[in-house]
């Protein structure tokens, strides 16, 4: 008997391979436990079958290398985080208590990059709410996994940032 949501492989939608040509990623501004769960996340948990079972100890995993597939990669033109409001703990789910007002659109192509600028803005508001001190290594571990084979850049260092106030 073949598994196919509980078992060992994952498969793209057909949505993904057969019925768009460009994908326009929209993602909430929002954490998860000390990192966030954005444009990587959100392509890569919404692409795959198995998501379940991909959430475990295949999550840094699942985010950075689905991405990597040509049926998805080539095809995301736009990342769109909402960082209207966001959440900076007890993410990702809705917990009104640790809502705040980002004022913030993160825009990019580059959704390891995007991610990247959305981890910063919602670590500094977790420091300057006393649920951090600093950045972990751990929390960016999907977004330097991701950049290793090539569809993005993790390193902030080699990201423009343009930041237009309204």
């Amino acid at each position: 008997m073949n598994q196919v949501n509980g078992g060992k492989y994952s498969y793209f939608t057909k949505i993904v391979t057969q019925e768009v040509d460009k994908i326009i990623n929209i993602p909430i501004l929002k954490n998860a436990g000390a990192t966030v769960t954005l444009a990587l996340k959100n392509l890569a948990g919404g692409s795959v079958s198995n998501t379940g079972r991909l959430h475990a100890k295949l999550w840094n995993e699942t985010c950075a290398q689905v991405c990597t597939f040509a049926p998805l990669r080539d095809k995301v033109v736009l990342n769109i985080v909402d960082g209207i409001r966001g959440c900076f703990n007890g993410g990702p789910g809705a917990n009104p208590q640790f809502f705040c007002d980002y004022h913030t659109i993160i825009t990019g192509s580059d959704a390891v990059a995007v991610d990247r600028i959305g981890y910063d803005i919602v670590l500094a508001n977790r420091i300057a709410e006393g649920f951090q001190k600093e950045g972990t290594e751990r929390a960016l571990a999907f977004m330097l996994q991701a950049e290793e084979p090539g569809p993005g850049v993790a390193d902030r260092t080699k990201t423009e940032l343009r930041e237009v106030t309204v």
